[in-house]
């Protein structure tokens, strides 16, 4: 066919060839898109799908070569925590054949998907298909999870610095803080000045002539709460015939208080027990190791609470202890640094030294599909449980978007740019994302790549084998969550053996009376004197010179080439 210039030209003569070409357009549209997708027509025949599809759901081949959707459906049932509600769906939208439907699905394996299906019409109107899209959603899951626990967690704390009795404390523990795992309520068991006798504080699932006879027993009652007071040794029990089994004494007490699996953590304080928390749940109950640590932080927390009540001079140190949790919570969110045997990398996290609250400073390392170690320092504003609530987040999405996306760091940028914005994580973050490999032109494999891009962070520092230390950025660009399309670069640099790279928030260089470009030079002049020393006491060594009762949070990470 004679080719015809002109999209007008193109609509009269459409002939083969263009047909042809939108048609390897469509195709090629649709497999480059972030979502698995089917599409099943009216007489139940899957007639086409993409590579995505076949990733999130491994149908057997040769179900997918038949083209039987009835097939596929029964194929993918076992991986599902819900298949006969998911069948039953899917039976009802092609049987409405119109609209659509959104919804999410729970698979066995912990993925979380996120499911878009939507009636297809010919050209006449009538019903010829349905389209099937499919998003892998679970690491935005997790990230809202998490955020959202740190977020009730930190909520409790403050609220247990208010608390002015033990009831505030009882109030707080059994609503704000039983919610947080999901629990009917909780019960405080407290040691008398004898030791030899405990209080009970119980909330509503124990009723008035339950809480009468449990008010006060000796330490040696057959009860779990009281058992962990009077040893200290944490109990995790999945259902009342555990709790039985091994308190038979106690069923009277787990009937009358409509109990089926509880738990039950030692308060200390000082190395010191004062007593025991205890939650209860109205069905059974697996104990996740999650689970176990969040209860205990609860422990830790009101066990603050109640020595504050007790003395004036407690009250400082529970102050000291909150903030030490507040840093713990802060840091639980610090994966461990990779072993490398290219790079030694140490980090240090130091938190504000104004008061008990956690911020949005963070670091990670980790090895994505190829190889290829990437390193990163943030920073979210704010200082306070929202800022560490986004953090969370934003350091959970990049990780997914850096393993899912195979591309340089200004296109991870990029696209964690768009992903918080479509999950509408509305916070300002400076960041700085490093990718290092072995350089090709370096034939010994010692030198490595370093292939770097600055949202608005602080710029990172070179420490050269022979002691120099400067800087290579250009000019600093937006900040993540100003404007999710704006242009990035990428900057390379060879490091040979022995280079140090220096990764930091501006907690370690900014002052209240004092340039930010000055406390980058104070930065540079203290590492040259500091060169000879290994990454860990490097970074202790620049935190002692550089660091006193800094107003915000301080993050290092500091990464050197193996020699």
């Amino acid at each position: 066919m004679r080719a015809v210039d002109g999209p007008q030209a193109r609509r009269e003569q459409p002939g083969a060839v263009e047909g042809a070409r939108e048609l390897h357009l469509m195709r090629a549209a649709v497999e480059g898109g972030l979502d698995g997708m089917v599409v099943v027509s009216s007489d139940g025949i899957m007639i086409a799908s993409n590579r995505k599809f076949q990733e999130i759901w491994p149908i057997p081949a040769d179900v997918v070569a038949s083209g039987d959707d009835e097939a596929a459906l029964a194929s993918v049932l076992d991986k599902l925590v819900h298949p006969e509600t998911f069948l039953e769906r899917v039976h009802d939208l092609y049987a409405q054949a119109s609209g659509s439907a959104r919804d999410e699905l729970e698979l066995r394996d912990g993925r979380v998907l996120d499911r878009y299906g939507t009636a297809l019409r010919g050209p006449d109107g009538a019903y010829i298909g349905w389209a099937w899209y499919f998003r892998d959603v679970t690491a935005e899951r997790a990230a809202a999870v998490d955020a959202e626990l740190l977020r009730a967690l930190v909520a409790v704390a403050h609220a247990l610095a208010g608390a002015g009795t033990e009831s505030d404390v009882l109030s707080i523990v059994s609503g704000r803080g039983a919610s947080v795992l999901g629990a009917q309520g909780a019960a405080l068991c407290l040691l008398e000045a004898d030791r030899a006798h405990v209080r009970v504080l119980g909330t509503t699932f124990f009723d008035e002539e339950l809480r009468t006879d449990v008010a006060t027993l000796p330490v040696d009652a057959p009860l779990p709460l009281v058992h962990v007071a009077a040893t200290g040794t944490p109990l995790f029990l999945s259902d009342r015939e555990e709790g039985v089994r091994l308190f038979p004494g106690a069923e009277d007490v787990y009937v009358r208080a409509r109990t089926e699996a509880t738990a039950a953590v030692p308060l200390a304080v000082h190395g010191r027990s004062i007593g025991s928390l205890a939650v209860a749940f109205e069905e059974r109950k697996a104990w996740r190791v999650s689970d176990q640590a969040l209860l205990s932080a609860l422990a830790s927390l009101t066990a603050l609470a109640l020595e504050r009540l007790g003395a004036q001079a407690a009250e400082r140190e529970a102050v000291r202890r909150i903030r030490h949790l507040s840093e713990s919570l802060q840091r639980s969110l610090l994966t461990a640094l990779p072993r490398s045997d290219r790079l030694d990398i140490a980090g240090r996290y130091q938190p504000a030294a104004r008061e008990a609250e956690v911020g949005g400073d963070w670091y990670d390392a980790f090895s994505t599909e190829d190889g290829t170690l990437t390193l990163v320092v943030g920073d979210v504003a704010g200082h306070d449980s929202t800022a560490a609530a986004a953090m969370a987040q934003v350091r959970n999405v990049l990780r997914g978007v850096a393993q899912t996306l195979p591309a340089a760091p200004a296109a991870v940028l990029t696209a964690l740019d768009g992903a918080l914005l479509r999950l509408g994580v509305s916070t300002l973050t400076t960041a700085v994302l490093c990718q290092a490999w072995p350089s090709e032109d370096d034939p010994t494999g010692r030198t490595l790549r370093l292939r770097w891009s600055n949202a608005g962070h602080p710029p990172p520092l070179f420490l050269h084998p022979d002691g120099r230390c400067d800087l290579v950025d250009g000019a600093p660009e937006l900040l993540l969550g100003v404007q999710a399309q704006s242009p990035r670069t990428d900057r390379d640099i060879d490091l040979p053996p022995g280079t140090t790279l220096l990764l930091y928030t501006d907690g370690l260089v900014e002052r209240r009376h004092r340039l930010l470009d000055d406390g980058i030079e104070a930065l540079r002049l203290a590492a040259e004197e500091l060169h000879g020393l290994p990454p860990e006491e490097l970074c202790d060594g620049l935190l002692d010179r550089l660091v006193g009762e800094s107003e915000d949070d301080v993050v290092l990470l500091v990464a050197r080439v193996s020699g």
